[in-house]
């Protein structure tokens, strides 16, 4: 992967070529694992209250896990996939709904890297901010208005809505002339956009995933922009823009909102790991779980499963960092095999953290056990849509058979 250098665009905007070096994203872990044992113990009152507190907001914003996406020229890492996937693991060893933020703030500011610099310059003119967006299907509207937009809608399922300082939301565009709407999305201001309390889960509670609302409210025109402006991949085969910019929109969210549930996963092969040592195995005359072939073995196995979904994250996270790198966009069957691969990781950290509350007993299902926490998150997070296993099955296959692609979002 390439080093990241930097130098100045004709508007001297700072044009940044690579992700971050290795040493900084080990740095930022570093300064994330310092803040776990908060995050774990505020674990606890984010699964009870369905939002995280505010002081584990605080202190992922100390650490500057919450201005990695954010571009270089407005005091952030433009850190691309790989430092996300980094930071969110860790973050999700000790609370993986905060891991979850953590990816959605980042990954929206990503987003919002693909509007003009001059609402970039509005909405980062104090430095990196926190986001929200949706961008699964048009669930609003927006009609034409002077120099503006009137803009109305609901997006369910807005992951760290409570804590955002702007949102992006997608919607139908109307008025631009043809007789249907085009889908486009729109850059909302906090106050532009209300929270309504909708999210009731039993896992990844903490994310606050609650519904973005918009009541008739008028925005300026530069803040809507096309899906193939915030999709397409003619900006990443510029080689005028910024890093951040060229980062491939889709698959990157897709890689790192795996990340949470695959630090939830080590989280558990610890918690087991470490009593298995203490506990022994009932109905039988173990006195220790690690007395038993079976139990080692199956702990073994376990692990394999977990460090497998990491190894697909990463491929996808290198691949997405060399895209970006340079001015070459990755090809579509190539976006579909890392879909698959994403879609397995997940289908992995399931089936591993299944394993792991077997080895481990009964216990885990106690109301106040983390294992039953990682368990309940793990199988909540893998099943978003961007990357639920059979869809990114079908994905790859597509690729492999020259087949239609079952998305457009790739």
């Amino acid at each position: 992967m390439k080093e990241q250098t930097i130098a100045a665009d004709p508007g001297t905007r700072l044009v940044v070529s690579g992700p971050p070096a290795h040493e900084v994203t080990a740095e930022l872990v570093s300064r994330i694992h310092a803040i776990g044992q908060l995050l774990r113990e505020n674990a606890v009152e984010a699964d009870r209250n369905r939002v995280l507190p505010d002081s584990s907001i605080a202190a992922l914003e100390s650490t500057g896990a919450l201005r990695i996406s954010a571009l270089q020229r407005y005091g952030g890492y433009e850190g691309g996939a790989t430092m996300l996937l980094e930071a969110a693991r860790t973050v999700g060893l000790y609370c993986p709904a905060a891991a979850w933020v953590t990816v959605i703030s980042n990954g929206s500011v990503m987003l919002a890297n693909r509007y003009d610099d001059e609402l970039l310059d509005e909405i980062f003119a104090d430095g990196p901010v926190r986001m929200a967006s949706i961008f699964a299907s048009p669930q609003g509207t927006a009609i034409p208005e002077g120099d503006g937009w009137r803009v109305s809608g609901e997006w369910p399922f807005a992951s760290n809505s409570m804590h955002s300082d702007w949102a992006i939301g997608i919607l139908n565009v109307h008025g631009s002339g043809d007789d249907q709407p085009r889908i486009g999305f729109a850059m909302m201001r906090r106050g532009e956009y209300g929270v309504k309390d909708t999210w009731y889960t039993i896992g990844m509670r903490g994310s606050g995933s609650n519904t973005m609302v918009a009541d008739d409210q008028w925005i300026p025109r530069n803040r809507i922009i096309t899906f193939e402006q915030l999709m397409g991949q003619t900006v990443e085969s510029d080689p005028t823009v910024t890093f951040g910019r060229r980062l491939t929109p889709h698959l990157t969210m897709s890689t790192t909102i795996q990340a949470p549930a695959l630090g939830a996963a080590y989280a558990a092969l610890d918690y087991v790991t470490d009593l298995s040592q203490r506990r022994g195995i009932t109905y039988t005359n173990y006195k220790r779980q690690t007395d038993s072939g079976a139990f080692v073995q199956g702990l073994g196995a376990a692990s394999m499963k977990i460090d497998s979904a990491r190894l697909l994250l990463e491929r996808s996270a290198a691949d997405i960092d060399n895209a970006a790198s340079g001015t070459t966009p990755l090809p579509l069957p190539e976006r579909a095999r890392n879909r698959g691969g994403i879609g397995h990781a997940g289908h992995e950290l399931v089936e591993a953290v299944n394993d792991l509350c077997w080895l481990h007993g009964t216990a885990a299902f106690s109301e106040n056990s983390l294992l039953g926490r990682m368990w309940r998150d793990i199988n909540t997070g893998t099943r978003h849509a961007s990357i639920a296993a059979p869809m990114g099955y079908e994905l790859h296959g597509n690729g492999l058979t020259g087949t239609e692609f079952i998305s457009a979002k790739l």
